[in-house]
Formats: C-alpha cells, sequence, structure tokens
C-alpha cells in the first residue's frame, strides 16, 4: 500500500510520540534541525569528511555523562533518514511540523511530550562541541529556579576582532553568575580603552521545561528587536539567565566558506570521521 506524505508524517508522529512518553528523565538533550537557512541550506547535512555535521552534534551530545536521552527534531525527511542511520535505539529523531518558527519553538514542541524536569537545546551547527561543555551547561540547568529558569555558556576570549565583530555576541555576567546583559555591541567598553578580554557567549542553551513551554507567551521587548537576541526576552520580562563560564575553541559553520577550515580543526584534533 502506497502511504501518501500526510500518511507518512501521521504515522511518524504517532510512532515516537509512543516512544517519547514511555522515557522518564530528569535531563533530556534536544538537536533542532532545520533544513532551510538563508545563508546554508541544508546545513546540518553537510559532510565533515565522510560524516554529516549532524552526527558529530549527536557524538558530542553521547559523551554527555548526565544527558542519557537525546531526541533530533527536524522538519525534514531527508535529515530524519540521516539521522536514522547513526542514532543509538536508546534515543529518538523526531518529525516536527515544518511551520515551527525557531529552533526554541521546535524544541518546544517536542519537549511537551519528554517526561524530563530540564530540557537542554544543542544547536546542530557546532561541530567542535564536547560531552565537558555539554555537562557544564546541564550543571548550570539543573541550578535553574523560577525566578532564573535559562541557563547558557560562556567563555573567556581576548581577540580584539571577535571583540569588535557584531556578529560575536558578548555577555556581562554578575557575582552570582547570571546575565546582566547580552549585546552584540563590544562590552565590556573601557572608557580609556584598556579592555583585553571580554565574555563571547555560547549559544547553546538548557531551561527549566515548564518555563520553556511557556517561552511563545513572553512579550517581545525593545531590546530584543534592536540586538536581534532571542535571550534578551527572558531578561526584558524580569528573568534570569545562569551563565557557565567554560574553556572553550569553538567554530560554528554558518556558511559553506567555514566548512573547511571546521574539517582542519577536527583533523587537527584527531576528531574527523
Amino acid at each position: 500500500m502506497k502511504i501518501n506524505n500526510i500518511d507518512k508524517y501521521q504515522y511518524l508522529i504517532g510512532r515516537f510520540w509512543g516512544i517519547l512518553r514511555a522515557v522518564v528523565k530528569n535531563t533530556a538533550i534536544v538537536i533542532p534541525a532545520r533544513f532551510a537557512s538563508t545563508r546554508f541550506p541544508g546545513k546540518p547535512l553537510v559532510s565533515l569528511g565522510s560524516k554529516p555535521m549532524i552526527e558529530y552534534i549527536y557524538r558530542a551530545c553521547k559523551e554527555s555523562k548526565k544527558a542519557p536521552y537525546i531526541v533530533i527534531a527536524t522538519d525534514n525527511e531527508k535529515i530524519f533518514g540521516v539521522s536514522k542511520g547513526f542514532i543509538s535505539s536508546a534515543d529518538s529523531v523526531i518529525m516536527t511540523p515544518p511551520d515551527l518558527r525557531t529552533g526554541t519553538d521546535r524544541v518546544a514542541w517536542v519537549a511537551k511530550e519528554i517526561d524530563a524536569e530540564y530540557i537542554v537545546n544543542i544547536q546542530c551547527d557546532e561541530p567542535l562541541l564536547t560531552g565537558r561543555i555539554i555537562d557544564t551547561l546541564i550543571d548550570e540547568t539543573i541550578r535553574c529556579s523560577v525566578s532564573c529558569p535559562v541557563a547558557t555558556l560562556a567563555t573567556w576570549s581576548g581577540n580584539i576582532d571577535e571583540y569588535k565583530d557584531i556578529n560575536v555576541v558578548k555577555v556581562a555576567v554578575s557575582n552570582k553568575g547570571e546575565a546582566l546583559y547580552f549585546s552584540r555591541a563590544s562590552i565590556p567598553c573601557s572608557r580609556n580603552g584598556e579592555n583585553k578580554k571580554f565574555l563571547k557567549h555560547i549559544g547553546l542553551y538548557g531551561f527549566k521545561k515548564d518555563f520553556l513551554l511557556n517561552i511563545t507567551n513572553l512579550n517581545t521587548g525593545y531590546l530584543e528587536k534592536i540586538e536581534s537576541l532571542e535571550q534578551l526576552r527572558f531578561l526584558e520580562n524580569g528573568f534570569g539567565i545562569r551563565v557557565g563560564i567554560v574553556e572553550a575553541e569553538l567554530m560554528g559553520i554558518d556558511t559553506p566558506a567555514q566548512v573547511g577550515m571546521v574539517e582542519e580543526i577536527l583533523r587537527k584534533r584527531g576528531k574527523l570521521l
């Protein structure tokens, strides 16, 4: 019997929701993998050596000692099929509706069916991630509270080009380890020009699940619109963000030109597959 696309979609949803409902975990990782991209369509499937980028992300998540359950959430059948070829039977690949606007929306859509208190969102364009970095994010996430329900990461940098680059997001952090502000501007800015280092934001997030499921109810604020940074919505609505500091040399892939550079780094680290 031939199955049309709509029936196939419903079949996949029903089958994998059944798996998800049976899983009880304290922390789960969700990897949102969207095919469409303005600058780099099909990015999750780009080859690094002999393997697709999304497999590198999944392998890094499997190195985690603190999140035994991983979900790949995608709106694309090809990503779905490729992911099924390498994912463990203990984890899941889920097809999501194609009209979800952001990766966070995709994570939230999947999370509502996962019986876990904390949900960690790992972007699929950071192939240099390690299990150690992910575990630091999980540590910060499980320290979240009702007033501070989000966690993220940052790393110290002294790179002056990154400091001036509006595509590199900086974060200022309080003595309590919570974000004061995120900006594309050069912060902190020394009046006498002596600033030597800054905290570079790493765009990975952990959430208390109940907060994640209600993110769409938050109003978009002035600062989020000006900076084009979604995390400012949390701060503008009065919710704190924990920031874990890690030593990390990462390079996300946003354009085809960065593929060769990341492959070279992986080769030097002995991680190119």
